[in-house]
């Protein structure tokens, strides 16, 4: 059986994953300039029920599933090759790392919603769905789509810097021997450029 990924691997795909959710997420809670409180705990069942369907009106302007078509396109742009398969094998698992996303993103913006009507008041997401639903905050939504690319291209150029002094300062914690920092440094940069 061939090895397709080790765990380094996959933490490197998830913590990216993360990181790209991170990104594409961020304007929404910048942009909008909407300082949250957590929402009353005495809302009426009206009250709530006006949040969640404010909150799903919310994920749909910031147009969920260009996020997921950009977190595809991130994501199997940054997940390394594994040289000791097939280069066909390699397009397989991002194919498939692709078809994930797009079958992870809906269901995460379902669980999302609750939680912006819990951590939201009416109020400041009526104020989401206005600035979403304005000229401004559409061109926000189609700039950032358009600007993931570039963001992951970022992100491959920073994270092996950021892996190398990781590596250095577990090992200055860690008080490793040169051998093992060596070694630690090479498993984390393990699929990444050299450089960075």
């Amino acid at each position: 059986m061939v090895r397709l990924f080790s765990g380094d691997d996959m933490f490197r795909l998830f913590a990216g994953l993360m990181l790209a959710l991170t990104l594409m997420a961020a304007p929404a809670a910048v942009h909008a300039q909407i300082a949250a409180q957590p929402a009353p705990q005495t809302a009426t069942q009206g009250e709530a029920a006006e949040r969640l369907a404010l909150a799903n009106r919310f994920i749909v302007l910031i147009q969920g599933d260009q996020l997921a078509a950009s977190m595809r396109q991130m994501m199997t742009t940054m997940m390394p090759e594994n040289p000791n398969i097939p280069a066909e094998q390699n397009q397989i698992i991002r194919e498939v790392t692709g078809e994930m996303i797009e079958v992870m993103m809906p269901r995460m913006f379902d669980a999302m919603a609750p939680i912006y009507a819990d951590i939201f008041t009416v109020e400041e997401l009526r104020a989401l769905v206005a600035f979403y639903e304005s000229d401004v905050g559409q061109s926000l939504v189609r700039k950032s789509a358009a600007a993931a690319p570039r963001m992951a291209e970022v992100a491959q150029a920073v994270i092996p810097g950021v892996m190398g002094e990781m590596a250095d300062r577990l090992c200055d914690r860690l008080e490793c021997s040169a051998d093992q920092r060596r070694a630690v440094k090479a498993a984390m940069m393990q699929g990444y450029p050299a450089g960075g």
